[in-house]
């Protein structure tokens, strides 16, 4: 696992996208999606030639919905891939700066040459390395954080997440329904899929329970939930 979103999910050799809800309606909603830019156009590309995981499109137009509704300033990524998200989310809060994490230093250096194609490396931050390493020397408070990375860590992750987000804040997480699978029992779901599902299953149950929380968990892209702390 590494801290740009998923654990290797593999079908005939290459990364699973199956929909968690019906396929045709899944690409018809794809379809109404507005034109994207030429640089996020060819991460997607890349991205399902080369089985890299990033946020499913629907998944990414609902962040960009809640940029657009929150105005968020100050946003927080765990998870940066190859910076497809971050994109997304410096075109959708053109005011904010963006600090993001990511733990592979080969896609880091990829998302940094992204960053600077799409026009938005000035108000991006990237650290590299383990998430839950750097998190604690931060000390600024954000107005969103995004969570898409190693599963097996979201419940560390949220327990930092909800150090740095103010009140009133957004705390987003992906993949909470993980393929469909964490609607499953895990002692039902395919043994090398058991560990991540029943993870899953106690981080949305915690996310559920939080006590500085009230969060939504919606069926788009993979999964996500919507925090807000009080």
């Amino acid at each position: 696992m590494t801290d740009n979103g998923m654990d290797d999910f593999r079908i005939d050799g290459g990364l699973a996208t199956v929909p968690i809800t019906d396929s045709d309606v899944t690409s018809y909603i794809s379809s109404l999606t507005r034109e994207r830019s030429a640089v996020l156009r060819r991460l997607e590309k890349e991205a399902q030639e080369e089985a890299i995981p990033i946020i499913q499109l629907a998944g990414a137009s609902l962040l960009r919905l809640l940029c657009a509704l929150h105005r968020p300033r100050r946003i927080l990524e765990i998870g940066t891939a190859i910076g497809y998200s971050a994109i997304h989310l410096a075109e959708a809060a053109r005011e904010a700066r963006i600090v993001t994490i990511e733990i592979d230093e080969a896609r880091a250096a990829r998302a940094e040459v992204n960053f600077r194609e799409a026009s938005v490396a000035e108000r991006i931050e990237l650290i590299r390395g383990d998430a839950l390493d750097h998190l604690p020397g931060l000390r600024e408070s954000f107005d969103m954080i995004f969570i898409d990375a190693a599963k097996g860590k979201y419940a560390q992750f949220l327990g930092e997440a909800c150090r740095l987000c103010r009140s009133g804040g957004l705390i987003v997480t992906d993949n909470v329904l993980f393929h469909g699978l964490a609607a499953q029992p895990p002692d039902e779901v395919e043994r090398r899929h058991r560990s991540t599902v029943r993870r899953i299953r106690e981080y949305n149950e915690l996310l559920r329970c939080h006590p500085e929380l009230d969060t939504t968990f919606l069926a788009v892209g993979d999964g996500m939930a919507i925090s807000i702390k009080r």
